[in-house]
């Protein structure tokens, strides 16, 4: 039987420009991550340096000395998540340490692990859009990967706006999954948050989070 395939892709992205001297980097805000780091092991952490400096990065790098433009990824054991924060080793750590300049850019990328934060579920499994609260709309699909009874969710978080929210995105879904739209083995990429691409549909009802909980 042939469906189509429905993509969801969590946001967590944030860019920084360095103070000198700089090694912590505050995360987990609502406007750039869907789901909050709870390691540093969840992020990629690069460094792009202003201008061409020497002795300012451990030995791991580039023997120690880089160009200007050029773009380091901070090592596993150079990077570290502090509460909501997170800190780069500086120099002191000959090894993976940087001494950030000012106006160096650093980048914190979420490393997307399937089923957590990102997902494609069967159009074929969809069961419901609902009103999970006043300004959470949830998406239930019977689960593929877990056990027999289990769901999969994709949860969008709005502003409480008398129901408007829920109405477009079950309007959305509606469609998706019925017409000509349904049943072509096609990919719709329904919200891909950490690549700003959203269904057109889904614009402009103030959607801020989006969370996939995938059983697995």
């Amino acid at each position: 039987m042939k469906t189509n395939f429905l993509y969801f892709k969590e946001k967590g992205y944030q860019q920084f420009t360095a103070t000198a001297a700089q090694t912590t980097f505050a995360i987990n805000g609502d406007n750039e991550w869907d789901s909050d780091v709870a390691a540093d092991t969840e992020v990629k952490v690069s460094v792009t340096f202003l201008e061409a400096q020497a002795a300012k990065v451990g030995n791991h790098y580039s023997g120690g000395s880089v160009d200007a433009g050029e773009t380091v990824v901070v090592h596993a054991d150079g990077k570290a998540l502090s509460g909501s924060n997170i800190v780069i080793d500086n120099i002191s750590d000959t090894t993976y340490g940087i001494t950030l300049s000012a106006g160096d850019i650093v980048t914190i990328e979420r490393i997307p692990i399937p089923l957590k934060h990102e997902a494609c579920l069967r159009a074929d499994r969809f069961l419901a859009v609902y009103p999970f609260s006043v300004t959470k709309t949830r998406v239930s699909f019977k689960s593929a990967e877990g056990t027999n009874g289990t769901y999969d969710h994709i949860t969008f978080t709005h502003s409480d706006d008398n129901g408007v929210a829920l109405r477009k995105i079950s309007n959305y879904f509606a469609e998706v999954m019925s017409g000509q739209a349904a049943n072509k083995d096609g990919f719709i990429v329904v919200a891909d948050r950490y690549n700003d691409i959203v269904a057109p549909e889904l614009l402009g009802i103030g959607i801020t989070k989006m969370q996939v909980l995938v059983q697995d």
